[in-house]
């Protein structure tokens, strides 16, 4: 299953439009760097258990067209390749066989979100809440990741059952079964605040300025706390956040020894520790796939269930009749 990346055509203007502060700190580099740390990191998953879903779809449409027998034949295939990876490693639990990229970009300033901020609670005391609700709507600059997974522990279950009830010759139990591996799926999904990684960069760069540069170092640092102060109005931290508070003492705390004597290595040291650490807390989330495969398999189910039911109504008015007529003929 390949893996899709999905950055949109306005969230790449946007992000073009950097400051000539921080021409140095690209946000549309950073996001493309981010991105491809994550397709680094992302391991394929064993293309037994790939083979095994994509079956399983087969079966799905397979049901569909109302062939058992090729539904059969895609089941027994799933369960071959599922029962090889079990087989080859029988602790496989939460298996990630996909994962999506999605950035989003709000270039403006602290000053700009706080003003838009105030709009939105002056529109909600009016009662006005979807005018604030387009104001708030585009205070988005992250980047998220989401990561589908199959729980070997579940899913193979669930094709099994439907294999199961097809060899019985119960087709709606079967896509029933299908329906159930399919919701069986799901997704993990971090948040990864741009504003951090800018203000992460930022620090950076400044750390690698000669010390004579006072000024230069200065303004980066300082354009680092915007980013900082971005995030917190945006609500990927909090304002009395001990992390955040930290990270706003450290740049300080260089600051005032760029002044002096200048003596910066272990604190910037330390500071692009914690900005590693901080960034690495994402927002993490566990939630049900909402696949159009899934979808599908329900609407299928829904489908076979409303036949049957009509059928078993005609079946049940047919009956109706023919008592009505060997009625009237035993009163003849």
């Amino acid at each position: 299953m390949k893996k899709r990346f999905l950055l949109s055509a306005l969230t790449c203007g946007l992000l073009l439009g950097v400051t000539t502060l921080q021409a140095k700190t690209d946000k549309k580099v950073l996001v493309q760097h981010e991105m491809q740390k994550q397709v680094q990191n992302h391991k394929q998953a064993p293309k037994e258990i790939v083979e095994g879903m994509q079956n399983t779809f087969n079966a799905l449409q397979a049901l569909g067209k109302k062939d058992k027998k090729e539904a059969k034949k895609d089941l027994e295939a799933a369960m071959k390749s599922f029962n090889k990876a079990l087989k080859a490693d029988p602790s496989l639990d939460l298996v990630p066989i996909d994962e999506r990229l999605q950035a989003y970009a709000f270039m403006g300033t602290s000053e700009v979100i706080a003003d838009r901020l105030k709009v939105a609670q002056q529109l909600l005391k009016a009662h006005d809440t979807q005018a604030a609700i387009d104001v708030i709507s585009p205070l988005k600059d992250e980047m998220d990741i989401s990561t589908i997974a199959i729980p070997m522990k579940l899913y193979p279950v669930a094709a099994k059952k439907a294999l199961d009830a097809l060899n019985k010759g119960k087709e709606k139990e079967a896509l029933a079964a299908i329906a159930e591996a399919m919701n069986s799926l799901v997704v993990f999904k971090a948040v990864l605040p741009t504003p951090l990684l800018a203000a992460q960069d930022l620090v950076t760069e400044a750390s690698k300025l000669d010390k004579s540069k006072k000024k230069e170092a200065n303004k980066l640092l300082d354009a680092a706390k915007e980013e900082l102060k971005r995030a917190e109005l945006l609500g990927y931290t909090k304002k009395h956040d001990a992390d955040y508070k930290h990270l706003n003492e450290s740049i300080e705390a260089i600051q005032k020894e760029i002044k002096g004597k200048n003596i910066v290595e272990k604190l910037y040291d330390t500071l692009k520790t914690d900005f590693k650490n901080i960034v690495a807390h994402t927002k993490i989330s566990r939630v049900k796939v909402p696949s159009s495969v899934h979808n599908k398999a329900e609407e299928k189910v829904e489908h076979f269930e409303q036949k049957e039911g009509k059928k078993a109504i005609d079946e049940q008015n047919t009956f109706k009749k023919e008592a009505h007529t060997d009625e009237k003929k035993t009163v003849q």
